[in-house]
Parts: structure tokens; C-alpha cells; sequence
């Protein structure tokens, strides 16, 4: 389930500097070298977490995180209390975290990776998995003054979602290939892009609408899955079918496997389901053989969600 991610990252801080759940806490520095982000991209709450070992609920903060490291600073998150399970490793540099789902978070400074708990699956990402930038938009003509990085997916101004770039600064962008740029004046009714806008290809780009783009959306080109309104279900991020979508075929899907990519995990609060189809939203993904938790039930129409900004896994099934 969500929870104020404020409150959240002040307890953590708090927890953190009391040597919350330390299973071996090191020497600290005076700068711990590693930052961690509520949001994709080094973006969101930040939380500098210094050297040691800690039990930290990863679902808690939300279903996007990243980390900023030093130069000598290595982080590992894992999704077992003890060090073990499926676990993420990262070193200097800006990283995504494919998941949230972890329980123990492990800083160290040195030239070596320290050995991870015996079972533990570390998974390194590769040299050039933050090489790529999409789209960054500067707030200057010319690719001048600040600028911000944006991945596939949508950015809407009114819920800070533009990090380091203002609502109506935006003046230039630069979009990589394989990727392309929809730039709006306004966010819409339906919190989708509305008002003047833009389409961006590869290159290099001063902006016609320039000083007052209030939404931005991302799209990987190489993405040849089927339109979200051709599937049989859809999950929607605002009550009444606004804001983010994404559509779901048959078939059983968990925000914990990545699977909630276009919308998140814990955002969905209304729904469509087309004739002849079915779809249970549940808060908690069902362990084998269970049913899941807080599941709500949904035959063909448009309905708001009861639990709002709480479904985590979602199964569609034919009538």
C-alpha cells in the first residue's frame, strides 16, 4: 500500500542516522557519497544514505527509485532482510532501480565488491545502462541553462514532475534515437497533453511553443505493443479515466515484476473493462495457492476504484 512519502523519507532519515536495523554499520564518512531518489533519474525526495547495512521496506517509497553515486561508493539493495534473494548493485554514476521491492540496503566505499549473502543473485547493471538520455529539455534557447532528463512515459508540470525545469521555461530539447517528443501547453482534461503542441523527432530542437510547456511525454519508438485503448482492459491513474493509462490483454500482471510500467505501483483509481472480459484489482500480489489482498471485482464498463492509488497486481480474464 502507499504511504506519505514526506513522512516516509523523514523516518528513514531519522532511522538512518540512528543506525536503524544496522546489521553491520561501518565508519562513517562526512559525505556518504550516495544519494537516493523517490523518483527515476536522480529525480524526487532525497535521501543521502550513509556506509552500513539497513532493513528499509523498499514498497514504501513508492515504485520508482534511483540512486546518485560517488566516485568508490558501491550500493547494493536486496530483496531479503539477511542480504540474500534477488538483489541490485550499482557503483559511481545515476541508476534506475528496476524495483522497489527490497529489505536491506548495503553502502560501502572501497576498490572491491564486498561478497553478498550466501544464495543472493546480484545483478550488475551494464557500463552504458545510464548512457542513454531520451529527451532533456533545457530551459534555454540552444540547449543552454538547466536541463532535465526525461524518460519514456508522461510529465506533468502541476505534480512536480519536471524536476529541475519550471512549468512554462522549457525552451529547447535534444531527443535521442529511438525515441520522440510530444510537448504541451496544457495538460488537457484528462491529464494527457492538450493546448498548443509539438511533435519532436531525433535531433536537436528549438521549441516553437517555447515558455509554455506544462506537459511532456516520452515514446519509445521501439515499443510495437498494441495501443492502450485496444486492449481489453484498462487501468487509469485519476478517477473518471484521466491521467496516465496503460492496457492490459489476458492474463495475470504485478507492478512487483515491472509489469505496471506505464502507470506505477499504487496509482491506479478507475478502470475500463470492454464486453466479454473481466478484471480483479488487488493491493498485494496473492501468494501461491491464495487469493490476493484487497481485491475489488469488475465486469464490462467504467467504474473508480474503491481502494484508489493501491492496486499492485491485476488479473484479466475472458467471460
Amino acid at each position: 500500500m502507499r504511504s506519505n512519502l514526506c513522512k516516509t523519507f523523514r523516518a528513514i532519515s531519522v532511522l538512518l542516522m540512528m543506525g536503524f536495523c544496522a546489521l553491520a554499520v561501518f565508519p562513517q564518512e562526512n559525505k556518504s557519497g550516495v544519494q537516493f531518489f523517490n523518483g527515476l533519474d536522480g529525480k524526487g525526495m532525497m535521501q543521502e544514505l550513509p556506509v552500513g547495512v539497513f532493513n528499509v521496506n523498499g514498497k514504501q517509497l513508492g515504485s520508482d527509485a534511483s540512486v546518485i553515486l560517488s566516485k568508490d561508493y558501491f550500493v547494493r539493495f536486496c530483496t531479503e532482510k539477511d542480504g540474500g534473494g534477488k538483489c541490485e548493485e550499482f557503483g559511481e554514476g545515476t541508476h534506475n532501480l528496476s524495483s522497489t521491492d527490497f529489505a536491506s540496503i548495503k553502502v560501502w566505499k572501497g576498490a572491491e565488491s564486498p561478497l553478498a549473502s550466501p544464495g543472493a543473485q546480484v545483478a550488475k547493471p551494464a557500463a552504458s545502462s545510464a548512457a542513454v538520455l531520451p529527451v532533456v529539455v533545457y530551459e534555454q534557447k540552444n540547449w543552454g541553462g538547466r536541463s532535465q532528463v526525461f524518460r519514456s512515459g508522461m510529465y506533468r508540470s502541476f505534480r512536480g514532475e519536471f524536476g529541475k525545469i519550471n512549468d512554462n521555461q522549457a525552451m529547447s530539447v535534444i531527443v535521442a534515437k529511438g525515441f520522440r517528443a510530444r510537448l504541451c501547453s496544457d495538460e488537457g482534461l484528462s491529464f494527457r497533453g492538450s493546448g498548443d503542441c509539438e511533435i519532436r523527432e531525433e535531433g536537436k530542437h528549438n521549441l516553437r511553443f517555447a515558455n509554455t510547456i506544462s506537459f511532456i511525454e516520452v515514446i519509445d519508438l521501439s515499443d510495437i505493443s498494441p495501443a492502450d485503448e485496444k486492449m481489453p482492459v484498462i487501468l487509469y491513474e485519476d478517477p473518471s479515466e484521466t491521467g496516465k493509462m496503460q492496457g492490459f490483454d489476458v492474463g495475470n500482471f504485478s507492478a512487483n515484476e515491472g509489469q505496471f510500467r506505464k502507470l506505477g505501483n499504487d496509482q491506479a483509481s478507475s478502470i475500463m473493462v470492454k464486453n466479454g472480459y473481466h478484471a480483479s484489482v488487488c493491493d498485494d500480489v496473492p501468494l501461491s495457492g491464495t487469493e490476493g489482498v484487497g481485491c475489488e471485482e469488475f465486469g464490462p464498463g467504467k467504474k473508480n476504484l474503491k481502494n484508489k492509488k493501491s492496486a499492485s497486481y491485476l488479473r484479466v480474464w475472458k467471460d
